[in-house]
Formats: structure tokens, sequence, C-alpha cells
């Protein structure tokens, strides 16, 4: 399939789709770091009006990577809602044709859906709270929770690795990639974060690159697993057809 071949969701092709998602994933990292500037330099805005200084402090909310419920949150979420569904149209379309991987289709839609809620409401940190009787390990492993990140991406992948086997080598790459990106902004960003704010504390602004960093590679993993679920989509099923049916009066 040609990236420009009409995608099945939309009349949109999956190349514009991730130029426009693309942009906007930049967009938004700029406006983090740009907030971040200004919490750490907050003399840059200081001279402002009482009402100019609850704009800034509203900008730099609204966009914080690494806060809940603003505009990041919803990119991210709405992002992995987007990409759960369509592993689970794939997954349906595989159960009809008996599909040997059907199952890990759905499973994978269940995991992106689980991603989002985690998302919305930060699940992970909350384990944290599990390990509390745990030696402080301190440096790398500043961040506890990154103990169980790393066992879950570890059974994540040989969980998966024989279904990622069987794709096409052009989806074996986006897929991978994806995943990579993704797992690598959560975990191994966190690891670099937890190893900075260790050994320099995280009140200083190159730690908030850090973390802006890593959700930005997130959200990078997010944005290129939808445009190849689009691609896949396209190749795999490309006379799918969204539509709303009604019945007539009298039927």
């Amino acid at each position: 399939m040609d990236m420009n071949t009409p995608s099945p969701i939309s009349g949109f092709t999956p190349k514009k789709i991730l130029l426009f998602l693309g942009g906007l994933w930049l967009a938004i990292l700029c406006l983090s770091l740009a907030g971040q500037y200004l919490r750490m330099f907050p003399e840059h805005y200081g001279s402002l009006s009482a009402t100019g200084q609850d704009v800034v402090g509203d900008f730099i909310q609204a966009f914080d990577v690494n806060s809940e419920a603003n505009v990041t949150t919803y990119y991210s979420v709405s992002l992995a809602i987007l990409s759960s569904l369509l592993f689970l149209v794939v997954a349906h379309l595989k159960y009809a044709d008996k599909d040997k991987y059907r199952l890990q289709w759905a499973m994978l839609g269940f995991l992106l859906f689980y991603i989002s809620m985690d998302d919305a409401s930060v699940i992970h940190e909350k384990f944290s709270r599990y390990l509390k009787g745990m030696t402080d390990l301190g440096g790398w492993f500043e961040y506890k929770w990154v103990i169980i990140g790393i066992l879950a991406v570890v059974v994540i992948g040989i969980a998966f690795f024989r279904f990622w086997l069987h794709l096409d080598t052009r989806f074996k790459i986006l897929f991978l990639l994806a995943g990579g990106m993704f797992f690598g902004g959560a975990v191994g960003f966190e690891l670099i974060g937890g190893r900075w704010a260790y050994s320099f504390g995280s009140k200083n602004f190159f730690y908030s690159v850090l973390t802006t960093f890593e959700q930005g590679l997130q959200y990078a993993g997010l944005t290129l697993m939808f445009y190849s679920l689009l691609l896949y989509l396209g190749s795999y099923a490309p006379q799918l057809n969204v539509s709303i049916a009604t019945k007539k009066e009298g039927e």
C-alpha cells in the first residue's frame, strides 16, 4: 500500500495524519519546554500584573507533560485510545478469518487501553507504594517503579515475540520502532531521570528537559503506532468502510 492511499478510517492519508500528529507532538514539546523554563526562572514574568502572572501559570500547567488533566494528557490519552480501537478492529477481522494470532491483536488492543488509563491517572507511579519496604537503591533506580516497568517490558517482549516475527518486514520495523520509543521513554528515560535526580535533585531545568523528552518519546511511540495501524488496516482490509446503518420506516 502506498503511503498516500486513503486511510480505511477516513479520507485522509496515513502520511498526512502522521505529519499532522507529528506537528502537534513537536508543538507540545516546545510549549512544555517553554513552560518549564518559565517555571524555573519566574523572574522573566515577575514584572507582569497579577492577571498576567495567572495567565503564565495557567499556560505552564496546561502544557506541562508531567502534569495530569491538561492538554498534553488529552493528546496522549486520545492517541492511546485510538490505537487501542484500531488494534481491536484488526482483531475483529482476524477472528473472522480465524487467524492464528487473532488473540494477540486483541491483547495488544487491551494493552493500549490500559496505557490510556495509565496516562490519565498515572497508575504506574502508584506502584512505588508497594515497594516502600524495599531498600532504597538510589542512582538509576531512584524511582523504584522502574523495576516493575523493566519486568513488564521483558514479559511483553517474550509474550509477543512470535507474533512480531510473523509480521511483514515493514510492520516488524514500524511496530518495533513504536514500541521502542514508547518503552524507551517510559522506562529508559525514567532511569536516566532518576539517576540525575539522585545526583543533582529534580528542582532544576535540566531535569525538566529530561522528563519532557521522556514524555516526548512516549508520545512519538504512540503517534508512530497509530500511523502503523492505519497502514496495516489499509493493506489487510483495503475495502474497509465505516458507516452507520439506520432502519427505514416500516422495516
